[in-house]
């Protein structure tokens, strides 16, 4: 544990206002209070002794997980029967964890501020990716941000590095919040999310992409509508670019998400 030791004392010694009143001993506590520590840095420099160590230390916990690879992951068309899909032979569905998926780019579901999830220990999307990613991402989302004023509207995008994840890049966007029922502007922007995210990763010459499941936490957009709208959008994006693109994975965390999902991608050809 010589490293997590080495990157909690330097993140205390930097934040010398929080107090802690028990300094876990315990390999578990130890990696929740790091991951705390990371999640309430604010986006500032940071050393390259810093940096290496948490490198070595993200890349000797990826080791311990089960990685998976996008070649190993199976299109619809041989996963799923009975879908009416048009591209079917490359809109692939799997379930497991975005932060372990090898792929060329994953998408995160951001939040306005652009920086990341702050909040210790949080179960959202952006909080462990930015987590597993490190400090790196943080500090580049920041830099990006800066020329934004550190806004990002619903359903705008932009793309950074992976680090220490098996992606090579992440695409951020921010999906709408529903405050008391969905409307026709929160359907339009949760489609441009993945409009925006396919045509940037378009841009960026990126083949493969996994989507989550944009906004259908926190920001509380009803699963099975999410799940329609973003099946459509991809459809119809594939339509016109479909060369563009070798495979789009839905990656679902829950089994209740995977059947929305499967059930949606049997349904019909636009999942209307």
């Amino acid at each position: 544990m010589e490293k997590l030791n080495f990157l909690i004392d330097y993140l205390l010694e930097e934040n010398q206002n929080l107090i802690l009143e028990n300094k876990p001993t315990a390999e578990e506590g130890k990696k929740n209070l790091w991951r705390s520590l990371c999640n309430i840095r604010e986006a500032k420099p940071i050393s390259e002794e810093y940096l290496k160590v948490e490198k070595e230390y993200l890349q000797e916990e990826l080791s311990k997980k089960a990685i998976t690879k996008v070649e190993d992951i199976q299109a619809v068309n041989q996963t799923i029967q009975n879908s009416n899909l048009e591209h079917k032979d490359k809109i692939c569905l799997w379930q497991g964890d975005i932060t372990t998926l090898k792929i060329d780019a994953i998408v995160n579901a951001a939040n306005s501020q652009g920086l990341g999830c702050f909040v210790p220990l949080h179960k959202c999307i952006d909080n462990q990716i930015q987590t597993f990613a490190g400090v790196s991402l943080r500090l580049e989302c920041n830099e990006i941000m800066k020329k934004k004023d550190y806004y990002l509207r619903t359903g705008e995008v932009f793309i950074t590095n992976g680090y220490n994840l098996p992606a090579k890049y992440v695409i951020h966007t921010v999906g709408p919040i529903i405050q008391y029922e969905v409307t026709k502007n929160d359907e339009e922007q949760l489609a441009n999310c993945y409009i925006n995210s396919l045509n940037l990763a378009m841009n960026s010459r990126i083949r493969t992409i996994a989507f989550p499941c944009i906004s259908t936490g926190e920001f509380r957009f009803p699963k099975e509508q999410a799940s329609k709208i973003a099946i459509k959008a991809v459809e119809e994006f594939l339509t016109e670019y479909n060369n563009y693109f070798d495979k789009i994975v839905f990656n679902v965390y829950s089994k209740e998400d995977y059947d929305i999902y499967e059930r949606n991608i049997r349904k019909n050809k636009r999942a209307n």
